[in-house]
Order: C-alpha cells, then structure tokens, then sequence
C-alpha cells in the first residue's frame, strides 16, 4: 500500500488538472491490491510521453487519469506505482500548466527572485520611462523564450503546417522537434528559401540551358515574347539558331505564292489565294467562297475524319456530332458550310490555305500535312480538344518565316 503522502499529492493534483475526485472516489474499493507485476494501467509502469499530449486536449487527458486515479484513492497500489503515476501527472501538469517565469533579477535595484508581477510592481515606483522600456523588454524575451519551448498544441501545428503549405515540405526539415520555436525557425527558413528561388528565377539563373528537357518550350516562348512586343533584345542570335535547328528545317524564306503553287493549284487560284490572303476570304463577293473551294473544304474534312491514331486524339474524337452529319451528308445551312467548318476547327489561316479544284491525292497530301505540321501558339495540334485555332500555323511557316528573318538581320 502506497503512503498516504502519495496519495495526497495525487488527488490535489488531479484536482488541479481539472479531474472531479467523485467520478474516482470508490471507483475501484471492490478490486484486490494490484500487487508487483506489470499492470493493465500504462500510467502506473511506463513514462508518458510529453509529446503525445500535443494531440490531446487537457480534458482528454485528464480522463485518461481517472482510472489509474481510481486505484490510488482507493489504496490499491504500491510505492512503486503510486510514485510513477505522480510522476507522470507532475509532468502533465508541467505541460498543460507551464510555471510563471521567476527569480527575476531586478537590475536597477538589485532585486532578486521576482516574478512578472513583482518587476511590474517594482518598475512603476523606482525606475525611469527609459529603464521601463528596457527592462519590460527584456521580460517579454525571456516570457517568449519560455513559452517557445513548449510543444505545439494541435491547432498550432494544423496552422504551422498550413502556413508551410503542406506536410510534404515539412520532410525537408528534419530537425523539426514538435516546439514552437522549432516551427518559427523553420517558416523563416522556408520564406528565405522561397524569396531565394523567386530571385534566381527572375534573374534566368533557373532556365533549362542547352541539353535540359524543356529547352525547346523555353526557347518557343522566348521567341512568342519577342515577336508580340517586338523588342528583339530578349533573345540573342545564339537562342534564335538554336530554336530553328529544333525544327530541323532549313531557313528559307516563303511566300503565299510559293504556298499555293506546292499543291499545284490552277493559275487563277494562285491569284485567288493571293488576294484572299491580302484582303480575306469573300472581300470582293458575298458568297465568301467559290464552289471548288467549297468542294475542296468538304474532301478535306471527309479525309480528316478518316485519320486514326491509337496514340493520340484525332479530329474524329473532338468534333461535334452534328457537324459529322454535315461533313458527311451535307445540309446544314451557313453552320454547315465547309468553309465555316474548316474555319471553326482549323481556323482562318487554314481556310486560306485549302488548295481550290485540287485532285484527291492532292488533298489527302494537304489534309496529313495540316494534321501534322499545323501548331497554335501553345504548339497544339489541331486534334487537341484545346487548340487555338486563331493562333494556327504551319511550322514551316515559323521555321522559314519569323525564325529566318531574324536571322537574315
């Protein structure tokens, strides 16, 4: 039977904890002593672990006590047992109940052992406004000191975790120790990091140089930078090569006439083309189209639906299904015109291009090289659900074009 001493101290400091001595008082009279061997109480053979209490409310804990409690108040344990289950609510209450900062040395009057409210009491009858400042200051340092090596609280980590952004950024911090001061030192470390990255970023010290994946992307968006504004100091010449050797394609200059002769277009449709490209399709009638150009809009649609490729979407899987019935059957009205249909999945560019009167093999030729050559400005392919079909081009057109002209300057 554990000494009376122990037993008192257990109570007042289960009552301290917050633990009602009714809901313990008798609990366990009807059980026999527990004896020397390990018991079912962990509270009464092991230590408790500090930082586990960070997950449990004070409440929580306590009520975890009141078994073990039960026990002691109703004289069924040993010295032994009694002393490590006061041991372990000496150190609860420790944690939930941190000791007020003491043996505060007043320097000015040479004051020992105060406590905050002793130095407050002191500081307002003896020391100057300057002294005050300091003084107070400096009890602020070593009340926050105190307090940041405690373990977080669960709400404290939650936040900590969602002001880091994540659990998986912690694991780059292995001296994390569960305390509020290792938790500030990491959200500094992690803020100066981040700013650091933004800075090497903003400098280009992070691009992909030559050899790195994603140096082509990188390049291609350089080289759309500098042709929508025009300033072509964002890219030196060394950059411009580099990206046109990525095409494979020799730099050579092109025009709409070399364009529409390479399908061997009829003479008056080279015109036509050159016309439609300097004015727009439909500038000089109301149609918008000749019917040779209609009939070569509908084969072109007809063999792009024909196009399978198991690897990829297609232009099958991404048009609409009316507009099917229309490629196929014809009707539609305006909506489905051929030439409105070119324009509304290829866009204006490609509409221009459509060799007018051509033979079959002539648009199958045109139909594999615009499902294969044809790039918006994202470098989509006209079978992607998100191509842009106002930013379509050949990528010849970039190759022998704005990448060439550059270079010639």
């Amino acid at each position: 039977m554990a000494k009376k001493i122990i037993i008192d101290a257990i109570t007042k400091l289960y009552s301290k904890l917050g633990g009602n001595l009714s809901d313990v008082l008798g609990t366990r009279s009807n059980v026999n002593f527990m004896g020397t061997g390990k018991s079912s109480e962990p509270f009464l053979d092991m230590d408790l672990n500090i930082e586990a209490l960070g997950a449990l409310s004070q409440s929580k804990a306590v009520n975890e006590l009141k078994s073990a409690v039960g026990f002691a108040t109703a004289d069924k344990l040993n010295d032994i047992q009694a002393g490590k289950l006061l041991t372990n609510m000496m150190k609860m209450d420790e944690f939930y109940n941190p000791p007020v900062v003491t043996n505060i040395t007043d320097l000015a009057t040479g004051t020992k052992d105060l406590d905050a409210q002793g130095l407050e009491s002191l500081r307002t009858k003896v020391l100057p406004d300057e002294e005050k400042s300091a003084l107070m200051s400096r009890l602020d340092e070593i009340v926050k000191n105190k307090q940041a090596k405690r373990q977080m609280t669960k709400d404290e980590y939650d936040d900590f975790i969602d002001e880091l952004g994540g659990e998986e950024r912690l694991e780059a911090y292995s001296d994390f120790d569960g305390t509020l001061a290792s938790a500030t030192k990491i959200l500094a470390q992690d803020k100066a990091y981040t700013s650091e990255m933004e800075s090497l970023y903003k400098a280009g010290k992070l691009d992909p140089v030559p050899g790195e994946a994603n140096r082509e992307r990188f390049l291609q968006k350089k080289f759309n930078e500098m042709e929508a504004s025009g300033d072509k100091k964002l890219m030196t010449r060394d950059e411009i090569e580099e990206l046109s050797a990525f095409e494979n394609t020799p730099p050579v200059r092109t025009t709409p006439f070399d364009e529409a002769v390479e399908y061997n277009a009829k003479p008056e449709d080279v015109v036509q083309n050159l016309v439609d490209q300097k004015f727009g399709i439909g500038y000089f009638d109301n149609v918008g189209a000749t019917p040779a150009q209609r009939g070569s809009a509908r084969e072109f649609l007809v063999e792009a639906l024909k196009k399978e490729n198991p690897n990829q979407t297609t232009f099958a899987d991404i048009v609409d299904g009316p507009d099917v019935k229309f490629i196929t059957e014809g009707g539609g009205g305006a909506a489905g015109d051929p030439i409105a249909l070119v324009d509304k999945y290829f866009g204006p560019r490609i509409v221009e291009m459509i060799p007018s009167g051509a033979s079959s093999e002539e648009i199958a030729i045109f139909t594999e090289r615009v499902l294969t050559k044809v790039r918006d400005a994202s470098g989509l392919r006209p079978s992607d659900p998100k191509f842009d079909r106002m930013t379509a081009r050949f990528v010849e057109d970039f190759a022998r074009g704005g990448l060439a002209k550059i270079l010639e300057v």
